[in-house]
């Protein structure tokens, strides 16, 4: 009844095109869906538009079997048995989070859901986000499963990282949980399984952490310089055949704007 497996909402970004032409190169038939035309059109040259490591090859193989196709429509939802949406919770100016523009995109994408879909948000949202979600599904008498099955990969990495990695995987009914675990199989082998809001805070608490390391390796940069003491020799000191302390990463611009707004 559908025409394609999957349809990845936000699918020309660093998070959805790499997931969306891995499960294309697996089998899957795939649609990705987003708004920039030029992007698109450099997608469909066979190109990514930004970096990301063996990416390309995929790209081209997946774009010639057909089993990836890119659009600008959004009723290519109603024709995917599974939608992949990878568009996170923002924050406003004073960094607190926006559930409304959560729920205009998901009010403009209303009439393309489809009763029996598998629905799976991939992005960083707010604690309480999914079961929100559920209910405003229910409201609207849209019978869909409803998962949230968190990206875990880094820029550049992803093609690697989403076949090695565990996928953490929640939904909000039994039979949503097996429909995204069977999904997420095709890609890895290893599925953690949570309930929604455990996997919501194991998101942020992963992002967090690595943003307080990033800015604790920084914190010491600056006493080290405080003192007129090499960091770096510090740093090589700490870590060297010392398990315990090989997680100190090194200073700099690390965190990112993810991170910063995750931690907010």
């Amino acid at each position: 009844m559908f025409k394609y497996d999957i349809c990845v909402v936000g699918g020309f970004g660093h998070v959805g095109l790499p997931l969306a032409i891995v499960f294309a190169d697996k089998g899957k038939k795939v649609v990705s869906l987003d708004i920039n035309e030029n992007v698109m059109n450099i997608i469909k040259n066979g190109k990514m538009p930004f970096i990301e490591y063996d990416a390309e090859e995929i790209l081209k193989r997946v774009l010639k079997n057909g089993n990836f196709s890119l659009s600008l429509s959004p009723d290519v939802i109603s024709e995917s048995e599974n939608v992949v949406i990878v568009i996170g919770t923002p924050v406003d100016e004073h960094l607190n989070p926006e559930f409304e523009l959560m729920k205009k995109m998901m009010e403009s994408y209303k009439k393309y859901f489809r009763n029996g879909q598998l629905i799976i948000l991939r992005s960083t949202v707010y604690p309480g986000t999914t079961e929100m979600l559920e209910r405003w599904f229910k409201s609207n008498n849209i019978n869909v499963d409803l998962a949230f099955c968190p990206e875990r990969i880094a820029e550049g990495f992803a093609i690697q990282e989403l076949q090695e990695l565990p996928q953490i995987v929640s939904s909000t009914s039994d039979k949503g949980l097996k429909r995204a675990k069977r999904l997420f199989q095709v890609i890895t082998k290893e599925i953690v399984e949570l309930r929604p809001i455990e996997a919501e805070l194991a998101k942020l608490f992963t992002n967090v952490w690595r943003y307080i390391k990033f800015a604790c390796a920084n914190q010491f940069f600056m006493i080290a310089n405080d003192h007129n003491a090499d960091f770096y020799r510090i740093h090589k000191a700490m870590t060297y055949n010392y398990p315990r302390a090989k997680d100190l990463p090194k200073p700099g611009f690390a965190a990112g704007p993810c991170l910063f707004k995750d931690a907010m």
